[in-house]
């Protein structure tokens, strides 16, 4: 019985964190946002994905599909899914300055395969890895039915391939310090500068995260539990899982909220070059 109420406790911890979020734009818990597609329960709606076996136990879980609170990988944060398969490369655009200078590249780490929350969120996004291929629940192994197969993976234009990730991808897993945005301000000369978000003039400064290695990562623009600006605007949405919410805004629109985030990091002259 002991066993039985710490572990109940433990699945209660998770799920309670997996639907907080940072900043003022709160909308509540993951579990009761209809529409979410990180929610991959059964009875989520107004999703593309979602598990639909009813006889499943697992099906109505929502913090299942990405963590166990025994047993995980190690990693954090209690990551129940298996790394992806795929290798991606990095963003390498001739004008990508962490890229084409040494002394840029060096000092910003810039890693040649994603790391980190980035990688986590490849196992989904890869459109190859099963959504329901979760490590563990318990003792069972077993994918969890999402869309009537076992088999389901992401399709649209949410999956990210190597293509995407070289090509059209803002890049990820570099170290953004002192040292990179001095070196970054000096390759790019008068009116295109760099700056940390903490420094920034930006309204979405206390938003902004860099992962504990001070890498920049898929979570630094986007909160993978609950967006905290809502744009219903654009479709797809200009500001998915957007970690900033707008306050502090004169003018709030998807715009404005998004570009606000950019401009924690960089200013540039228009057109950008």
């Amino acid at each position: 019985m002991v066993r039985i109420v710490l572990f109940l406790s433990a699945v209660l911890v998770a799920v309670l964190y997996a639907g907080q979020s940072r900043g003022a734009g709160t909308k509540g818990p993951m579990f009761r946002d209809g529409g979410n597609p990180h929610n991959l329960s059964i009875t989520n709606t107004g999703v593309n994905f979602k598990a639909t076996n009813a006889a499943d136990p697992r099906a109505n879980q929502v913090c299942i599909f990405c963590h166990t609170p025994h047993n995980a990988r190690a990693q954090t944060p209690l990551w129940n899914r298996a790394d992806t398969t795929q290798t991606f490369g990095h963003y390498s655009s001739a004008s990508l300055s962490i890229h084409k200078d040494a002394t840029a590249r060096s000092a910003s780490d810039y890693l040649s395969e994603p790391n980190g929350s980035s990688r986590l969120c490849l196992s989904c996004h890869d459109g190859v890895t099963a959504l329901g291929a979760i490590l563990r629940s318990g003792f069972d192994t077993s994918a969890i039915e999402v869309n009537g197969s076992d088999l389901t993976v992401m399709s649209g234009t949410h999956v990210f391939d190597r293509t995407k990730v070289t090509n059209s991808h803002h890049p990820v897993s570099f170290k953004y310090t002192t040292d990179v945005v001095a070196r970054l301000n000096t390759l790019e000369g008068p009116g295109n500068s760099y700056t940390l978000p903490m420094d920034s003039t930006s309204n979405a400064r206390g938003f902004i995260k860099l992962d504990r290695d001070q890498r920049v990562q898929c979570t630094t623009c986007h909160e993978p539990h609950q967006s905290q600006y809502k744009d219903t605007i654009n479709n797809p949405p200009l500001t998915p899982f957007w970690v900033y919410d707008g306050s502090g805004l004169g003018t709030v629109s998807p715009n404005t909220v998004h570009d606000e985030v950019c401009l924690a990091c960089h200013n540039f002259v228009s057109p950008n070059p």
